[in-house]
């Protein structure tokens, strides 16, 4: 609703003249997305221009263990993020508040209790309805899991009793465990990235 007061020919106020706009389908829009949001089974926060957090849906909560309460209007990179990764992760989300998107960007979370979660992000910038940036929403997958997969995958074919070796599609190598290098004489250093 915009109103503004009614006048006479002095000047007096005599009234006021109101005119409405039906809003009802943007707010059930507004609704539909904040649950979309709030039931991803994908962590997704959203930060201000300042670094505050003004979004955390269901899922992040439950990847760190803090609930939305207890996070909004904290900074997140000063909060949530470890000392060697502030740097980093600050210039994504300054990148993002500039208007440019980066994908598939690696980081550790600090949880609850202190552990570190591996998220594999995705920022974007968030904007008003003239397009001017507001913010920065993030949306995140846990890679913890599969992180720990492929270090015990790599440890399970370095400590192979077999000789091991990988090439990529020109011939180079990319895989040499410790059997072949003793079977060999070279040294994985030695072979690596070479025909």
């Amino acid at each position: 609703l915009n109103a503004t007061s009614r006048r006479d020919v002095d000047g007096h106020i005599i009234g006021v003249v109101g005119i409405g706009q039906d809003i009802t389908a943007r707010i059930a829009q507004e609704q539909e997305y904040a649950r979309v949001i709030e039931t991803a089974n994908a962590p997704i926060f959203g930060v201000d221009l300042n670094g505050k957090v003004t979004v955390w849906n269901k899922c992040a909560a439950d990847v760190t263990s803090f609930s939305s309460g207890e996070v909004m209007g904290q900074h997140l990179v000063q909060q949530f993020i470890s000392k060697e990764y502030r740097k980093s992760v600050q210039e994504v989300l300054d990148l993002a508040l500039k208007g440019e998107e980066t994908a598939n960007f690696e980081f550790p979370i600090i949880t609850k209790t202190g552990a570190k979660i591996q998220i594999l992000l995705n920022a974007t910038p968030r904007r008003d309805e003239y397009g001017h940036v507001l913010g920065v929403v993030g949306i995140g997958q846990d890679i913890t899991g599969r992180l720990a997969q492929e270090q015990e995958y790599s440890r399970l074919i370095d400590t192979a009793n077999a000789p091991i070796f990988g090439v990529d599609q020109v011939g180079k190598v990319t895989v040499w465990n410790k059997c072949a290098a003793n079977i060999s004489g070279y040294s994985s250093e030695e072979t690596m990235g070479h025909h």
